[in-house]
């Protein structure tokens, strides 16, 4: 078996099992576990890779649904806004300089690690 297809099919399996149960797309994770195993070469090709990822999580999501933890009303806002923003945000990628993509992914991946953490000390 090819290496990278090892090494995608770990990343897979490690990151569904954790988007699965923290209820997140794991998107973020895919993407860094992409770059970080070598499995693409740049930050666009695993963003492109990381958006396709994350509507398998649509099995996840229906779980979820069938425990009544969805408010469907707010999906339907967040599906279209997320739409029409993450299309006009692929066209501006390319004229982003990659450190300055990076230095926001870190940026928000940082934020969301700051305010997880508060919260799970204040519970």
């Amino acid at each position: 078996m090819n290496l990278v297809y090892l090494k995608t099919i770990i990343l897979g399996t490690i990151i569904g099992f954790i988007a699965g149960v923290q209820g997140n797309s794991g998107a973020v994770y895919i993407l860094t576990g992409l770059l970080l195993l070598n499995i693409v070469k740049t930050q666009p090709q695993a963003a492109g890779i990381s958006l396709f990822y994350s509507a398998s999580t649509i099995f996840a999501a229906y779980q979820y649904y069938t425990k009544n933890k969805i408010d469907l009303s707010i999906v339907a806002v967040l599906i279209t806004t997320s739409i029409i923003f993450s299309v006009i945000g692929a066209k501006v990628n390319p004229q982003i300089p990659p450190k300055y993509v990076s230095y926001s992914i870190a940026l928000t991946t940082l934020l969301s690690s700051i305010y997880f953490f508060n919260r799970a000390i204040h519970e």
